[in-house]
């Protein structure tokens, strides 16, 4: 089931008591092949559960809304219906994104459970797939500006973890964690990721610039072009790990110019700056 299926429309993230999603795993991955969302403890969600949550479960200062009386878990550890400060207080919160998740109510869900964690600990978020990699990092990068615009002002790190193998797979758990606000505008001298952009050498020029204490980020658009970038940033990691570097990203909404096409009118890309 999409995350969505488990919000109601208008649950945003730029307000607080906006609507987070279910779909939050306690302590892991939400299990293969489940149909169920809600919030699992240990990773496994109900069995033939209804987990359609009721209205506004996650409202700040309300109450809790009262759980389906099908979704007792095997192990009694479904808490879809719970509230936000529930769900915060579990830990190592997981979101489950799919290719059908709108942006805005990932981002909400993302928000609120940084605002009510112990530490403002922010959840993981799961994709698998172009699509659904794309709707999450947009997700991230609403949260992130939405956050930013609180006080405190709280940024989101991102380090991007392939359940498989990078080359191939598509199944990828982004670990956010909160930071200080990371001030970084796009330059000339961006690396950009296409449909038909060699990951591996991507990733061979953010290692570098990173080694030599450059600044470095990625320009891109498209659910392929963001894999792409997503891949390269993955595989950096992997190309600094005898240099004692960590790699992550921070993700945001810029509107720009394609530099490949000269006059070309301004559009929205997604730009990652990349954080040694």
């Amino acid at each position: 089931m999409s995350l969505d299926d488990l919000i109601s429309d208008g649950g945003g993230g730029g307000r607080r008591g906006g609507r987070p999603a279910s779909g939050v795993v306690r302590g892991g991955r939400p299990a293969r092949g489940s149909s169920s969302g809600g919030v699992v403890r240990g990773g496994r969600p109900a069995r033939g559960a209804n987990a359609r949550a009721s209205a506004a479960p996650y409202a700040r200062g309300g109450r809790p809304a009262r759980a389906p009386r099908a979704q007792a878990a095997d192990d009694g550890g479904h808490m879809s219906g719970s509230s936000v400060q529930e769900v915060a207080a579990a830990g190592n919160a997981v979101l489950k994104c799919s290719s059908e998740s709108k942006p805005n109510s990932v981002a909400g869900a993302i928000c609120n459970i940084v605002r009510e964690a112990a530490g403002n600990q922010p959840p993981s978020v799961l994709a698998t797939g172009p699509a659904a990699i794309n709707q999450a990092v947009k997700a991230i990068a609403i949260a992130r500006k939405y956050l930013l615009d609180e006080t405190p002002k709280i940024d989101l790190l991102v380090t991007p973890r392939f359940e498989q193998d990078i080359r191939s797979g598509s199944n990828v758990v982004f670990d956010i964690q909160k930071a200080r606000p990371i001030k970084r505008e796009p330059t000339e001298d961006d690396l950009s990721a296409k449909e038909k952009t060699d990951a591996f050498k991507l990733a061979g020029a953010i290692a570098g610039r990173a080694r030599d204490g450059e600044e470095v980020a990625v320009t891109t658009k498209g659910a392929i072009p963001v894999l792409v970038a997503v891949k390269a940033i993955a595989l950096a990691q992997e190309y600094v790990q005898d240099d004692s570097m960590d790699i992550k990203f921070a993700v945001q909404f810029r509107d720009l110019a394609d530099p490949e096409i000269r006059g070309s009118p301004e559009s929205t890309f997604l730009h990652f700056a990349i954080v040694a």
